[in-house]
C-alpha cells in the first residue's frame, strides 16, 4: 500500500495519532516513510507561510492548542494547578480523556533557556505522574530549530527520548488555524538528512 504524501492530514487519523501517543504497540506501527512523509508535510506547510507573520504570542498558541484537543474531545483546563500536584504546579494547558493526562507547555520561542526551563517542568511532571504526556506547542515558525542538527535539536531530541517529549505545532492566519502533533516516537526517530531547512 501506498502511503500519501500529507499523512495525518484528516480528523480520523489526527484523533488516532493523539490517542496513540499513550500506547507503545500502536506508536510502533508507524512506518519510518509514513514519519518521513509527515515531516515533509510540516516543512511545505511552514513554507507557505508568509515570513513577515509575527510569530504567535502564548495566549494565541494556548487557544489554538485548546481549540485542538476540544475538537478531539479531550476537556480542557487553562493555566491550571494540577490536582496531582502542589498547587505551586501551574501549566499552561492540562487535558483529560478518561483516565489519561495531558500536560501542554506552551513556548512561543524556542531558545536555550526556554529549553532549560521546560525540561525543569517536564521532569517535575513525570516524577509526579509518570504516565502524563507531556507536550510542548509552539509556532510551526520554530520547526527549522528542531530539524536543524545543532543544540536545541539535540536537547528536545533528547527529551523525546528520556521524557517522552512531543510537539505541537499550530499555524493561524485569517482564514484558519492549524494544530500537528508530532509524538516523542517521531522526534527521537527523525535522523533524515533530507529534513534540513
Amino acid at each position: 500500500m501506498k502511503e500519501r504524501e500529507d499523512p495525518f492530514s484528516t480528523y480520523q487519523e489526527n484523533k488516532i495519532l493523539l490517542n496513540s501517543i499513550f500506547m507503545k504497540d500502536k506508536m510502533t506501527k508507524y512506518s519510518k516513510q509514513l514519519v518521513d512523509n509527515y515531516f515533509s508535510a510540516l516543512i511545505k506547510a511552514r513554507e507557505k507561510i508568509e515570513m513577515t507573520r509575527d510569530p504567535l504570542e502564548l495566549g494565541m498558541i494556548q487557544d489554538i492548542v485548546s481549540d485542538y484537543l476540544k475538537d478531539m474531545q479531550w476537556h480542557v483546563k487553562y493555566d491550571a494547578a494540577h490536582s496531582d500536584f502542589d498547587p505551586q504546579y501551574r501549566f499552561d494547558l492540562v487535558a483529560r480523556k478518561e483516565k489519561r493526562t495531558i500536560v501542554v507547555l506552551v513556548q512561543p520561542e524556542l531558545t536555550r533557556k526556554s529549553i532549560q526551563d521546560i525540561q525543569r517542568e517536564i521532569f517535575d511532571v513525570k516524577k509526579e505522574m509518570p504516565s502524563t504526556r507531556v507536550l510542548l506547542a509552539t509556532d510551526i515558525l520554530e520547526l527549522p530549530y528542531i530539524l536543524q542538527r545543532g543544540a536545541l535539536s539535540d536537547f528536545i531530541s533528547d527529551m523525546a527520548k528520556k521524557y517522552r517529549l512531543g510537539i505541537l505545532f499550530v499555524d493561524k492566519n485569517l482564514d484558519y488555524q492549524e494544530t500537528w502533533l508530532v509524538p516523542s516516537e517521531f522526534l527521537h526517530s527523525q535522523t533524515n538528512p533530507e529534513h534540513q531547512l
